[in-house]
Parts: structure tokens; C-alpha cells; sequence
């Protein structure tokens, strides 16, 4: 069986944790990530809306406490920012710069999560 993904009819939420707000020269890193997140979509032909957040609003309670947590854990370990982080339907998948076939993943776990839950 075939599963059709562009079918969906609520696209997955995707969300860009971008730090150019406090950081402009992160601008660069943050299109990339666009771009990677833009062509892994494209590829899997799965239906997503994806925005930008800046960190600042993440902070301030726009994102999960879970990511946000994770993301001063990985700062406080490493001395990394992590930014930008990908979201997808909520969940971090991905801090710092992503890689296609990551985004890619996470996308059709989420697919295949949500059409799990759908049919309970």
C-alpha cells in the first residue's frame, strides 16, 4: 500500500528557531537551514507550513519548555548556541545547521505518527 502524503489534510507545523533577532550575523545560517527544510518538503512531497520564530519569542514561552531546555543544556555543555533549531509539530529535531535527509526523517516520523493517531 501507497501512502500519499500531500493528501494530508493538516499539513505538519514546522517552526525555524531563528537567533539573527539577537545575533544578525546568524541571518546566513538560518537561510540555510530554510532552504534544507524547504527541500526535504519538496522531496517527500509532505504537506507542512513552516515559519520563523525568533529566539527571543521562544524563550518567552513560544516554543515547548522541553526545547528550550534542551537548547540552554547543549549551550551550557558544549558552549554552542544550537541555533537555529527545527521544530517539527512541535518536537526538536534538529539544532544547528540541519542536514536534508534528517529534516526528511523527522517529517515522515511525524506523518506516520499523526496518521497513527488519526486512526485510533
Amino acid at each position: 500500500m501507497e501512502l500519499d502524503f500531500r493528501r494530508k489534510e493538516t499539513p505538519l507545523g514546522i517552526v525555524i528557531i531563528t537567533g539573527s533577532c539577537c545575533i544578525p550575523g546568524m541571518a546566513p545560517l538560518e537561510e540555510r537551514a530554510r532552504r534544507v527544510v524547504e527541500q526535504a518538503i519538496s522531496e517527500t512531497g509532505v504537506a507542512a507550513q513552516v515559519r520563523l520564530m525568533p529566539a527571543t519569542t521562544a524563550y518567552m514561552g513560544g516554543a515547548p519548555k522541553e526545547v528550550i531546555a534542551q537548547l540552554v543544556g547543549r549551550y551550557n555543555q558544549s558552549g554552542q548556541i544550537g541555533l537555529p533549531v527545527i521544530l517539527v509539530n512541535g518536537k526538536a529535531v534538529s539544532f544547528g545547521l540541519p542536514e536534508v535527509e534528517q529534516i526528511k526523517t523527522a517529517l515522515f516520523r511525524s506523518v506516520d505518527l499523526t496518521t497513527a493517531q488519526e486512526n485510533i
